[in-house]
């Protein structure tokens, strides 16, 4: 019998856990590195969703973060002088690429990454 990843059997999986999967999926079909993978300073190329968006700080000089989820963790993605991305808003998907160091939380990040929007769905 198949089972997902918290042992229970593959058809009792939430539709949560089958999203995930199928975004892990996608993530190796295209050659990216898992964001749970990812180590700091390595220069990667990731896929994902974006979950949250957060304009830092609200006066002075702006940077644009989001947060994108690959099905294996999350990682966090930092433009700094932007306000606003056309086409970079939640739930959609994307290809990024560039050097993972650490963001303003010590969370796992890219500043300034060169990307691709993915159609939507």
């Amino acid at each position: 019998m198949n089972k997902d990843k918290s042992g229970k059997p593959g058809w009792l999986a939430s539709q949560s856990d089958i999203d995930d999967a199928l975004l892990r999926d996608s993530v190796e079909l295209i050659g990216a590195k898992a964001a749970a993978h990812c180590d700091v300073g390595q220069i990667v190329k990731v896929r994902g969703t974006i979950r949250a968006m957060r304009l830092q700080p609200t006066s002075g000089t702006p940077m644009l973060e989001v947060e994108i989820w690959d099905g294996s963790g999350f990682l966090t993605l930092l433009w700094l002088g932007r306000r606003a991305i056309p086409g970079i808003n939640a739930g959609r998907s994307l290809v990024a690429e560039g050097r993972i160091s650490r963001g303003p939380s010590d969370q796992p990040a890219i500043y300034n990454p060169r990307y691709s929007l993915l159609p939507s769905e």
